[in-house]
């Protein structure tokens, strides 16, 4: 196995990469506030991106988001908080855009809503970084799903006792058709310890750079899992979080696009050697914070 050697979080820069589904405004300025209060605890070296997902971005929209974001920011995070002007068409395009505008070392990469902010299991997962490339969430099963759970812990106890392997330590995403796509990932690409679905995860940038994803919808989670896997990258056994159930990814393009997707990661599975060469796309920071642009990096150059 490579040796890796990686510096602590908090001396590393860190980005939260933001995904706002500007149809649904109230879940949006709710979870807004919730995840700004959150990153104001931070000390330094924080940036945020607000990606919106979905259509073209109408200017009242714009001016919607800019007064939510001014109510809700401390000075100290405006002057580190970009909202993307143009809107992406999809979850995958919105992380690269991300991506492409931030050189910070560390990605936080959630949906803009309330429920995924959970500081106590970021701060875990944010912690697990300073030992592995990707560190993420494992969706805690509900009451109605309680026989999966016991038919995988005896799978477990069989494969202890007659094939001396370790437990798994699995809940398992909330539904019986989510857990059929994780076993179906988790056989062809590898990947174990993951629910590969879930959208809340912590990246280092030099996985990133190799695993940029190319597909178009919420598909690229686990495209870039996948991805890492092959090169060799450490992975961090995730925690579990308070997720009832799969309905989390935004928009939901639905199961046709995901075996699209699917189909085209195992034909061609492109690897990134670098940054690739993305078209910005420009943040409209206009009327935010002070107009000064020496007083407000809120302004990109």
């Amino acid at each position: 196995m490579k040796e890796y050697s990686f510096s602590p979080v908090s001396s590393s820069s860190l980005c939260f990469l933001l995904f706002a589904k500007i149809e649904d405004m109230a879940s949006l300025k709710h979870g807004l506030k919730k995840w700004l209060d959150y990153i104001a605890t931070f000390e330094n070296k924080v940036e945020v991106i607000v990606a919106p997902i979905g259509k073209e971005l109408a200017e009242s929209e714009l001016l919607e988001i800019k007064g939510a974001v001014e109510k809700f920011a401390t000075r100290d995070v405006l002057s580190r908080l970009e909202v993307l002007a143009t809107c992406s068409q999809s979850e995958g395009d919105a992380f690269r855009l991300g991506f492409e505008h931030s050189s910070h070392e560390i990605f936080v990469v959630a949906p803009l809503l309330p429920r995924f902010c959970q500081p106590s299991i970021l701060k875990i997962m944010l912690q697990n970084t300073e030992q592995a490339h990707i560190a993420g969430a494992v969706r805690v099963l509900d009451f109605y799903t309680l026989p999966l759970r016991f038919l995988f812990f005896l799978k477990g106890v069989l494969g202890r006792l007659f094939l001396c392997i370790p437990f798994e330590n699995i809940s398992g995403p909330g539904s019986f058709r989510g857990r059929v796509q994780s076993w179906i990932f988790w056989f062809i690409f590898g990947v174990r310890y993951f629910d590969p679905f879930f959208p809340v995860r912590v990246y280092r940038r030099d996985v990133l750079s190799s695993c940029l994803p190319v597909s178009k919808g919420n598909f690229f989670h686990s495209e870039i899992l996948a991805k890492a896997n092959f090169l060799g990258f450490l992975f961090f056994p995730e925690q579990p979080w308070p997720e009832e159930f799969s309905k989390s990814l935004i928009p939901d393009r639905g199961d046709l696009s995901y075996l699209s997707d699917f189909y085209y990661l195992l034909s061609n599975p492109t690897f990134s050697t670098s940054n690739p060469p993305l078209a910005k796309v420009p943040a409209n920071n206009a009327d935010l914070g002070d107009s000064d642009r020496d007083a407000n990096s809120f302004i990109p150059e």
